[in-house]
């Protein structure tokens, strides 16, 4: 989000830090977000001190370079002027590696065996490197035949038998549920401590969206101080994880939507630098004096700033689900029969776009649902076309009052805009482990067999519904290999592989109405 050149071009000494245990850095072996609390407040010092500096430091940074400067922020260096995370993660159960629940296995998988595997493995100096370079090549290009394996306890692309290489995938998976060492390794809770402003840099087609819209929400109502409450600003645009270009996914969302000329105004570096002028140099450029958030709307493909997040005059409007597929605005009546599927483990439901951060094969964002429409194991609800325009801004909920017969099971939820020539673009999704559903701490076996109502967050968009289109709203129990498959069984894949199928009722009647929850801009 900066060219390192520009930014020393502009008058900046720019400093790229490896953390502890990664290429030039001492220590180790790396454990993921362990100690960049305390290393950022030194390194602000150090930085601070150089002959050649005027004292005052701003942090920035894509993704774990994001959440380094969050947790940098949140120690208060007293040099320390502003900071401007991208993509950056905020609660590590919540919405990074978990989310609800379910782990975002291909996620975890190809970040520790692409990004930290080469690496660790130079830097072991085991006489058997060159083999254990070509085996984890191997693993890396065999992706989709690795992710089947269970238990993940013994993930052989993970090496459990090689201490020292990847001991932090095999902690992650130790840490199913939010305890005290999920709370430890980011910011979550921690934005009181925070005394600079933030430009956040957030992508509705992003892996960590829900953490970016997080990070807002605390920072403007908890932060140390009224600057940093104030000032902070959030820039949302139609992007996927560390891609900010107008094509995202199967979706052209035209020129404007560039990174590199934002509106037609300006580049995410020269943002950045007007940023930094403000509050390292203090250049009243007005940067902060403009609306705090900016947003693009899909589907009419424009930037909007507005005063707030979420919008006081959206409307939640519920979206009721219906027998024979229908959906509509009306609510259901008061015998509509429920639709059932059985969902079977061995046979998961493939990933079909989404807020993805894995190989390229798998693209994220906006991508045809056609695959996945005709399976047993997808209900597919869809409205009339539409008469008129409808604008969803803001966050979106599905109350799902469903039943299974397995011991434990997931429920995914996708909400795609249909298209007049048949075309279903996923817009946003979400997903919840049954057993999560009452407590994050404390996961619950549900009793089988027995309705429930369930809340699945689908985060949040911003997209016009265009007339013509129709809404539709797909449920299902796997999104694989995205995240790790729920057994059904009531065992974690973590340590079984005992899967067993199980049936799936979706209930849409008067006394249990699933429906989806929809934040409409009048």
């Amino acid at each position: 989000t900066i060219d390192p050149i520009r930014a020393a071009a502009a008058g900046y000494a720019v400093a790229i830090q490896d953390v502890r245990g990664r290429w030039a850095s001492e220590g180790g072996p790396f454990f993921l977000y362990r100690n960049e609390f305390a290393d950022g407040f030194d390194t602000v010092a150090w930085a601070a001190g150089l002959p050649y500096g005027d004292g005052k430091v701003g942090a920035y940074g894509v993704s774990y370079m994001g959440a380094t400067s969050w947790q940098t922020a949140t120690t208060a260096p007293p040099a320390l002027g502003a900071i401007a995370p991208t993509t950056a993660p905020n609660d590590f159960w919540e919405d990074h590696i978990w989310r609800d629940g379910a782990l975002l296995l291909g996620t975890l998988a190809m970040w520790s065996t692409q990004a930290i595997g080469p690496s660790a493995l130079l830097r072991s100096k085991t006489p058997d490197l060159v083999p254990a370079l070509l085996r984890l090549v191997d693993d890396i290009d065999g992706f989709d035949e690795r992710m089947w394996h269970l238990p993940l306890s013994t993930f052989p692309p993970a090496r459990p038998d090689r201490p020292g290489f990847l001991d932090f995938f095999f902690e992650v998976l130790r840490h199913p549920a939010r305890d005290d060492f999920n709370r430890s390794l980011l910011v979550a809770d921690r934005h009181g401590s925070v005394r600079v402003p933030a430009l956040i840099i957030a992508g509705w087609h992003d892996l960590l969206l829900a953490a970016d819209l997080e990070h807002y929400r605390r920072m403007r109502t908890e932060a140390a101080t009224d600057e940093a409450r104030e000032r902070t600003r959030i820039v949302i645009g139609p992007w996927s994880h560390g891609s900010f270009l107008n094509v995202v996914g199967e979706r052209d969302f035209g020129f404007r939507a560039s990174g590199f000329f934002m509106d037609l105004r300006e580049d995410l570096t020269s943002l950045h630098l007007r940023w930094f002028d403000r509050w390292l140099k203090g250049k009243r450029n007005g940067v902060d004096e403009e609306p705090p958030v900016r947003l693009f709307v899909q589907g009419i493909d424009r930037w909007r700033d507005e005063h707030e997040w979420p919008l006081a005059r959206a409307r939640p409007t519920p979206l009721y689900l219906g027998s024979t597929g229908r959906l509509g605005f009306a609510p259901p009546a008061t015998t509509d029969p429920p639709d059932s599927y059985v969902y079977d483990p061995h046979q998961p439901c493939p990933t079909r776009g989404g807020t993805l951060l894995m190989p390229r094969t798998y693209p994220a964002g906006p991508v045809d649902q056609a695959p996945i429409l005709s399976r047993r194991d997808v209900l597919a609800y869809r409205s009339e076309p539409l008469t008129a325009d409808v604008e969803v801004t803001g966050p979106v909920t599905c109350v799902l009052w469903a039943a299974t017969t397995g011991r434990d099971t997931d429920w995914m939820v996708k909400l795609c805009d249909v298209h007049p020539d048949g075309r279903t673009l996923n817009v946003c999704d979400g997903v919840l482990r049954a057993r999560y559903s009452r407590s994050t701490e404390t996961p619950e076996l549900l009793p089988a067999g027995q309705p429930h109502r369930l809340e699945i967050r689908l985060w949040a968009t911003s997209m016009v519904f265009r007339a013509g289109h129709r809404f539709c709203v797909l449920v299902t129990s796997s999104d694989f290999p995205r995240y790790d498959r729920n057994l059904n069984s009531g065992e974690l894949g973590i340590d079984s592989d005992r899967m067993v199928a199980a049936l799936q009722t979706v209930f849409h009647d008067a006394e249990r109405p699933s429906h989806i929850l929809l934040p409409i801009v009048p």
